[in-house]
């Protein structure tokens, strides 16, 4: 019961293991999830996408374990909104860029921005070390957990 209650708390940190283990956990409940919601939206209508719901704490929970991961780092849960929708905005604006031939150099530029923004947040939450000892967002997570 407790390891459901950390998975919904903003507070703390999280180590590089939990980052990952939530990682795997979103990708195959977010596939099995899909995998029964496609067929019993054919069956049922849209009665069937009700599965789809299930996505939500999901998704709560990873959002939640990224921001302890961020503050294992020593960032503040800003960072996260950087990161996940920082692409997506660079992407959009160098797409509407391509529309002409003129801006298409500065399009790819703001596009390949938008990768590189999104890698450094792969790298910076999955792959670098958090922050050595005490920090304001709390003690060091151990290393097992």
């Amino acid at each position: 019961m407790d390891k459901l209650k950390a998975a919904f708390d903003f507070r703390g940190r999280a180590s590089r293991l939990e980052f990952w283990r939530y990682q795997l956990l979103q990708a195959l409940g977010g596939g099995l999830i899909l995998c029964l919601t496609v067929p019993a939206t054919v069956i049922g209508g849209w009665l069937g996408a009700i599965p789809f719901l299930l996505l939500l704490p999901l998704i709560v929970a990873c959002v939640c374990v990224a921001i302890r991961r961020l503050h294992d780092r020593n960032r503040r849960a800003w960072w996260l909104l950087l990161f996940l929708f920082g692409p997506f905005a660079l992407a959009g604006l160098g797409g509407t860029l391509a529309a002409s031939e003129e801006t298409f150099l500065i399009a790819l530029l703001v596009s390949l921005a938008g990768m590189g923004l999104a890698i450094w947040g792969w790298v910076e939450m999955g792959f670098l070390r958090g922050a050595k000892g005490a920090t304001h967002f709390g003690p060091e997570p151990s290393r097992l957990g």
